[in-house]
């Protein structure tokens, strides 16, 4: 997989350039600049993304809070853009192989 590489804190804008898919909310969501994917893996070939990973603390993230329903919010604009995204809990643990795992089952489908 060397044909991949990874930024930290990618604005949500800078990914999305055509906000013709979004509402209203989601666009205003979308172009704000603190709006940010954590981590983005991408082929350095293309320049094109391949998975977002966004982690989410235990205690901010919980059901029923704001961030939550910001969480949501993003997942949806993601998968309207055709970008997988992979949700990590700072609770859980084998991230590694779960990135791993992830980024198979893309290269496979492609």
């Amino acid at each position: 997989m060397r044909h991949l590489d990874v930024v930290c804190h990618l604005p949500l804008r800078m990914l999305i350039r055509d906000f013709s898919l979004l509402d209203e909310i989601e666009r205003r969501y979308a172009e704000n600049s603190l709006t940010h994917v954590d981590f983005l893996i991408y082929n350095k070939v293309g320049k094109q993304p391949v998975l977002a990973i966004e982690t989410d603390g235990f205690s901010y993230h919980q059901e029923g809070s704001r961030q939550k329903e910001r969480d949501r919010m993003k997942d949806r604009i993601l998968e309207l853009y055709g970008i997988p995204c992979e949700r990590l809990s700072t609770k859980d643990c084998n991230e590694r192989e779960r990135i791993e795992s992830r980024l198979k089952e893309i290269i496979r489908s492609d």
